[in-house]
């Protein structure tokens, strides 16, 4: 104890005797900065590590992440999808919670049978399905040129379903007869890359005169009609109504408006309803 107690004397002293040995101009030296610079790095990289964690963390639970599979058998002609669960979904309801359910759907195509849907979970921002979907007699063809959209969605029996965050699939990354598996962040808008009549980006007309390899449900639906006024040289166009058209504020709506472009080999007119 004796020992230990001088010893602890000793540490003042030496310390004292350090620092009255030096310089005071080299106690606070511009130079020791860069010195210690080895040991606040460490610190800061720790915190970016964190800061990026977090991000992830963040930018997965915003929408939230969904947890599928996805399984071509050849032989048989059949895609299954297995949608095992969703993650930290962005809540919709008031109470906090979402009534989520996934919607796929074989693109391009604006038939019935390339729509599929799960069930519905109650009051659940992680909820877990576990439940397989599966596309009959779907052709190696179609595999190579097929997108699988997954849609993740909030039930509301009182108004319109609202949509929450989506994720696409290219179907010709599967290999035949291997099961692949993906975890993937739900997004709001994908870019659409093929236009409806080279103007309307992403929509689709109430007539379904649609070509093939077109895409017909991807922001919603415009109704316009078109006259041509020979005497006053004048086109009218009338924007008569949209419906279905996809939510891009938070509370789930919209507040839509409509952009008319007249297409020549002069500069580009642009007018607005």
């Amino acid at each position: 104890m004796s020992w230990t107690a001088v010893e602890e004397k000793r540490q003042p002293v030496v310390s004292s005797s350090i620092a009255s040995h030096i310089p005071a101009a080299r106690i606070n030296p511009p130079v020791n900065p860069p010195a210690n610079n080895p040991t606040p790095p460490r610190p800061t990289q720790d915190r970016t590590e964190d800061e990026d964690n977090e991000y992830d963390s963040d930018d997965a639970t915003t929408l939230g992440s969904l947890e599928f599979s996805l399984l071509y058998e050849q032989e048989n002609h059949a895609l299954h999808c297995s949608i095992v669960k969703a993650k930290g979904l962005k809540p919709m309801d008031s109470n906090g919670l979402a009534d989520p359910y996934v919607k796929l759907h074989l693109l391009p195509g604006a038939s019935k049978s390339n729509k599929l849907r799960t069930k519905t979970l109650k009051n659940t921002l992680n909820p877990v399905w576990n439940e397989t979907l599966v596309y009959h007699g779907i052709t190696d063809d179609e595999m190579s040129r097929k997108t699988l959209r997954l849609s993740v969605s909030d039930e509301d029996k009182f108004g319109h379903n609202e949509f929450i965050g989506e994720t696409r699939v290219a179907l010709k990354k599967l290999k035949f007869n291997q099961k692949k598996n993906f975890n993937v962040c739900l997004e709001r808008v994908i870019p659409v890359k093929k236009t409806v009549g080279g103007s309307v980006r992403g929509m689709a007309l109430y007539e379904d005169d649609l070509q093939e390899g077109e895409d017909s449900e991807e922001r919603g639906r415009i109704l316009v009609s078109l006259m041509y006024s020979s005497q006053k040289s004048h086109l009218i166009v009338g924007v008569v109504r949209c419906a279905h058209l996809a939510a891009m504020d938070s509370n789930g709506y919209s507040d839509p408006f409509v952009k008319v472009y007249v297409k020549q080999k002069q500069p580009l007119l642009h007018r607005h309803a």
